[in-house]
């Protein structure tokens, strides 16, 4: 049967299907085959188009992708990093005494497609309906330092509108924190939240078995939401927020900010986040974010009258050094707390300490294991009391205190510069005013070699020249017609 090129073809429909001819009149008129004019007269096939026909697999073949089925079932348990390649499918095969090569290894596995990708159906959402919400990892310099930061990214998949809290890192106090800054920045609460399977929130199981853990309870209860967890390795059940995570990254970590501190870091991110908000239209949308955003906000629940506490609440021993230990972690109190039970309560970024209810003592929450918080004055008295232990006490070497008492200590170079510490402590914590001592320090340090002694000078210097201040003095002017009279007469 010869091929035919497109004209042909045409002839052989018009003449069929216009002119009413017959397969053997179309065929001796044009001089070609009946066949030919049989498979192109109907409209049937075209020319110069293959018919598709499957080669039927050998029993060789046949055999072996039931082998990589086999295989591939009893690994199918085996965690997402250690899911088996078509290369190690392959090695186990010729283990096995198998003699093939590895392309065509690859190949069978790309043709049984036995790691063909879940499909998903697209969500829609109403407004105040969801918020979803995952952590991401981040960089930037904090006081000068490079810093790994954990980023606790919020959105409403209506609007898109996005909030994203900064955190040193992602236990459960700044899980609880960034609910609450979140649901306050948006000014209301949604009807349900999504989540992936966090440890924050998850006591066990995941998706629709998943139990919570207590805390998480309270906090569902408290802003009144239900909790919606997504089913394990299932991104695209929230993918708003997967998405979310490397926005971030792009319009506020991108170069990475450098800042004093986690407060300016939040400030910085906050904006970016609002900026993006006031700008961005999401693609097939006719509003912006913005617009929609202020929409959504009128159909989220409203706030509780008071914030949920976020912070974790620890009962602590206070050892003989003075400290109790959070997470590897020292953190010192006052003397009279010695063998006592106190309470710790967990904050992202502080730790505060209440023996019975009485407040005693605020630290900044230490981000490296071993970054023990001893602070000087705690240990004041009892290194008075025990002067043998100055040289090598850690609280002096290691300890809370101000800039300007750690810069005397770098810059003395007397024998007991610990003890002019103590005692510079001493003063710091009588009643002169705080910021006059801290100020005399400070111009003693300018020296280069400070005392106790310089210190004391300035502090004094400073004292006269407050007590010391120029007083208006008020000139009179003299009548000196008085005084000719005194001299008796006109001496004009």
């Amino acid at each position: 049967m010869a091929t035919i090129d497109n004209t042909t073809y045409r002839i052989i429909r018009r003449l069929y299907s216009v002119d009413g001819m017959s397969q053997r009149q179309i065929a001796k008129h044009l001089n070609i085959s009946r066949a030919s004019v049989k498979k192109y007269c109907d409209g049937s096939n075209l020319p110069g188009i293959r018919s598709e026909y499957q080669i039927p697999k050998s029993p060789l073949r046949i055999e072996i992708e039931g082998t990589i089925v086999k295989i591939i079932e009893e690994h199918k348990d085996a965690p997402s990093k250690q899911k088996l390649n078509a290369k190690i499918i392959w090695q186990m095969l010729v283990k096995q005494g198998v003699v093939i090569g590895e392309s065509t290894i690859r190949k069978y596995i790309q043709e049984l497609r036995v790691d063909k990708p879940e499909v998903f159906i697209p969500l829609e959402f109403e407004p105040g309906e969801a918020m979803e919400f995952d952590w991401g990892d981040v960089y930037a310099f904090i006081n000068g330092v490079k810093t790994n930061v954990s980023i606790f990214c919020a959105v409403l998949p209506y609007s898109y509108g996005i909030f994203v809290g900064v955190f040193p890192d992602k236990t459960g106090p700044s899980f609880f924190t960034g609910h609450v800054m979140a649901f306050e920045h948006f000014g209301g609460v949604p009807l349900r939240c999504i989540y992936d399977n966090l440890k924050s929130a998850v006591l066990e199981g995941s998706g629709k078995n998943a139990i919570t853990q207590v805390k998480f309870k309270v906090l569902e209860a408290h802003y009144a939401f239900e909790s919606v967890f997504c089913n394990a390795a299932s991104g695209w059940e929230k993918g708003s927020v997967e998405n979310l995570v490397s926005i971030v990254r792009k319009i506020a970590f991108t170069p990475m900010p450098h800042v004093e501190n986690f407060k300016e870091l939040q400030e910085h991110v906050t904006q970016k986040c609002e900026e993006y908000c006031a700008t961005h239209k999401i693609r097939g949308r006719n509003r912006s974010i913005k617009e929609m955003l202020e929409d959504e906000k009128q159909h989220l629940l409203p706030l509780p009258v008071y914030p949920l506490d976020s912070s974790e609440e620890i009962k602590c021993n206070v050892y003989h050094d003075l400290t109790i230990k959070l997470n590897n972690v020292k953190y010192s109190v006052p003397k009279e707390y010695v063998g006592l039970s106190v309470t710790a309560k967990v904050s992202p970024f502080h730790i505060d300490i209440y023996y019975q209810g009485e407040f005693i003592y605020r630290h900044q929450k230490a981000t490296n294991q071993g970054d023990h918080q001893y602070v000087l004055e705690h240990y004041l008295t009892i290194l008075q009391e025990k002067p043998r232990a100055l040289m090598n006490a850690a609280p002096i070497k290691s300890g809370i205190m101000p800039n300007e008492l750690s810069d005397f200590l770098k810059l003395c170079k007397c024998a007991d510069k610990n003890k002019q510490l103590i005692d510079l402590l001493l003063v710091l914590n009588s009643n002169v005013s705080s910021d006059n001592v801290l100020w005399a320090i400070k111009k003693a340090n300018q020296t280069q070699c400070p005392t106790y002694e310089m210190a004391l000078f300035y502090l004094n210097m400073q004292s006269i020249s407050s007590d010391s201040k120029a007083q208006d003095v008020e000139i009179k002017r003299v009548d000196f017609n008085e005084y000719d009279q005194l001299l008796g007469g006109d001496h004009t």
